[in-house]
């Protein structure tokens, strides 16, 4: 615990929390073999962010896909009375089970770069870490949240590298200053498989 002396006792739990997610998800990387689905990173791009992601396979149908990335945004500032560019880190881990596989591939339907409809449950976790806004007159940071959300989405390839992703749900968000709230989420955005991966 000594690395996180910097940090309140609402961020020391989340990040205990993702850091055990994290242990977890290689651990399964042995016990995963002959898998339908792939072990994959890749670069994601929408249109509110870009993530570092990486899948791994935990069974023929459960993956758990872990994301690290910028999330962005515009706020009002009441105090220069102008609109501001905002972007904060973000940490999530989403096992996801793929329902359709077999009914894809029986289509003559492609499974490649882990395609297909899935449902999902995303913890994400917002710590405050790296914030950047353009308002550089004032000290501008974000209340670090957490958030469960379920979700049902699909992926699709376009091409041998390129993926898209669309789902969404709702959920639940915790604030470090109490204001808890219900969440909805959505995701729109493609996956890029450079060669280096």
């Amino acid at each position: 615990m000594a690395i996180f002396w910097f940090l309140n006792p609402f961020q020391i739990l989340i990040m205990k929390n993702f850091l055990i997610s994290i242990t977890i998800l290689f651990s399964f990387s042995s016990i995963a073999q002959n898998n339908q689905l792939e072990s994959l990173s890749s670069v994601k791009l929408g249109l509110l962010g870009s993530w570092l992601a990486y899948e791994q396979p935990v069974s023929n149908k459960i993956l758990i896909n872990a994301e690290v990335g910028y999330e962005f945004g515009i706020y009002s500032n009441v105090i220069s009375n102008g609109t501001q560019f905002l972007a904060t880190s973000t940490f999530s881990l989403e096992p996801r089970y793929y329902y359709n596989l077999e009914k894809r591939k029986a289509a003559g339907k492609s499974t490649m770069l882990n395609a297909g409809n899935y449902i999902a449950l995303e913890i994400q976790t917002s710590p405050n870490w790296g914030t950047y806004a353009t308002d550089n007159v004032n000290d501008v940071s974000i209340t670090p949240t957490a958030v469960i959300l379920p979700k049902i989405g699909l992926k699709r390839t376009l091409g041998k590298s390129v993926t898209f992703e669309l789902a969404g749900g709702l959920g639940y968000q915790f604030t470090e200053n109490g204001g808890n709230r219900l969440a909805v989420g959505l995701d729109l955005m493609f996956g890029f498989l450079p060669k280096i991966f």
